[in-house]
């Protein structure tokens, strides 16, 4: 989520040894780091051991400030656990009167959780500053993407590339949306065709079945028993491995709003990188038609809008919910903001609510792709319906979202508990 690129504009201006390990081996990665620290001490460097390195980073800061960042840090280690035992005794003995300061990205989000950063690790030192690098949201990813981008394809680059900075600085401005797609996803060589599946799989044993959990989520199963039809696996093996991704953060599971999370039997899952998500509903499937350089999907821009006007046009929604809560522009300050949904028939098509269980206040917001001249009367006697719901909160608010500009009539039935935003307001 552009670790590398962070770490690097952190480094920038400071003394120190930046050094991006490979996924070699531990001999081969010492003799790289030999080669950043030359590029330092303007010396020649050789190291026997990483214990030999890591006391040589010790002469550098002694007297000042050193910065000693390492990218990739997880990938180093991997393999070799020693390394990690050597880095904690440098914190412990070598480093410990000096004035360094390290900084370590890391893209194996389960091995540098359960690994590396745990109490128990044997890297474990004095508890680090952890910064986890989410994607951007839908507000913030529409700022990488080139100007002139419209609302509604600021929102299909969203939900078909998520907030990852390096995929939207793909996006060409002097191509359509569906052309952009296309090149990035549905061609021979695309920069996104064959190989996104492994940057989020390659730390897993038996990516095939992990593979076909993602495929079924993508393919639109939402529950336990669902992906346990589509993979032809044992309800036990499909909990287990649903487990791993959930603390890799590659899937979701969300529950509704009003349940607790660990026992609810209505909670769904979903594919959480949306890039990820598109791979496997678009790409995959179609493998063998783009290596013939046929066309793959003849309709793009059709396929995605049908794509999003579920499941991804509720988060992009819910994250405008959040946003305007944290700047203080709901009609109130919520301390909760999730989906909502009665039945798991019904996840499919819910709404969003805001809540402040301290003062009894609610919001229920609705998503549509469009709403129809003639029907706000309609819309808005199908909102009062929620009045049944929570009626322990005692002020309450309405939200309309379109991907739409709204009729008039919607327009003029807006008040102070009712409020309407269509795809250009979410971005002002």
């Amino acid at each position: 989520m552009g670790k590398t690129k962070f770490l690097g504009e952190f480094s920038k201006g400071k003394k120190g040894v930046f050094f991006s390990a490979q996924r070699l081996n531990s001999f081969a990665n010492l003799r790289l780091f030999e080669k950043a620290v030359e590029s330092y001490s303007e010396t020649e460097e050789h190291f026997d051991r990483w214990r030999d390195a890591f006391l040589r980073i010790a002469d550098f800061a002694k007297e000042e400030r050193f910065l000693l960042a390492i990218d990739d840090f997880a990938d180093l280690v991997f393999e070799d656990e020693s390394i990690l035992k050597d880095f904690r005794a440098a914190f412990e003995n070598e480093w410990r009167n000096t004035q360094i300061f390290v900084a370590a990205a890391c893209g194996r989000v389960y091995f540098t959780e359960s690994e590396i950063i745990a109490e128990n690790s044997a890297a474990a030192v004095r508890r680090p500053l952890i910064v986890k690098l989410d994607e951007l949201d839908y507000f913030d990813a529409a700022k990488v993407l080139p100007k002139g981008v419209s609302a509604r394809d600021k929102l299909r680059y969203y939900c078909c590339l998520g907030g990852v900075p390096e995929y939207l600085l793909m996006v060409k401005e002097n191509e359509s949306f569906e052309q952009n797609i296309r090149r990035l996803f549905l061609e021979e060589n695309s920069p996104l065709g064959f190989a996104l599946q492994e940057i989020y799989t390659y730390e897993l044993r038996e990516p095939e079945f992990y593979s076909s959990i993602l495929a079924a989520l993508a393919g639109g199963c939402k529950r336990i028993n669902e992906i346990v039809a589509a993979t032809g696996e044992s309800s036990t093996k499909v909990n287990k491995y649903l487990l791993t991704l959930l603390q890799m953060q590659i899937v979701n599971r969300d529950v509704p709003f009003g349940e607790e999370g660990r026992t609810s039997r209505k909670g769904v899952y979903s594919v959480a990188p949306k890039a990820l998500a598109f791979w496997y509903r678009f790409v995959m499937p179609n493998r063998a038609a783009i290596a013939r350089g046929e066309a793959a999907v003849e309709n793009i821009t059709a396929a995605v809008d049908e794509y999003i006007s579920g499941k991804l046009y509720e988060q992009v929604c819910t994250q405008y919910m959040q946003r305007k809560n944290k700047q203080g522009m709901l009609p109130f300050l919520g301390s909760v903001i999730s989906g909502y949904w009665g039945s798991l028939k019904e996840c499919g098509d819910a709404q969003i609510v805001a809540a402040n269980q301290r003062n009894r206040q609610i919001l229920f917001a609705k998503c549509a792709e469009r709403f129809v001249q003639g029907t706000a009367e309609q819309t808005i006697a199908a909102l009062r319906q929620n009045d049944r719901l929570f009626t322990e909160y005692w002020e309450r608010y309405d939200m309309l979202f379109s991907l739409e500009p709204f009729p008039r009539d919607f327009r003029n039935a807006e008040n102070m508990k009712l409020k309407l935003v269509d795809a250009e307001a979410l971005y002002k």
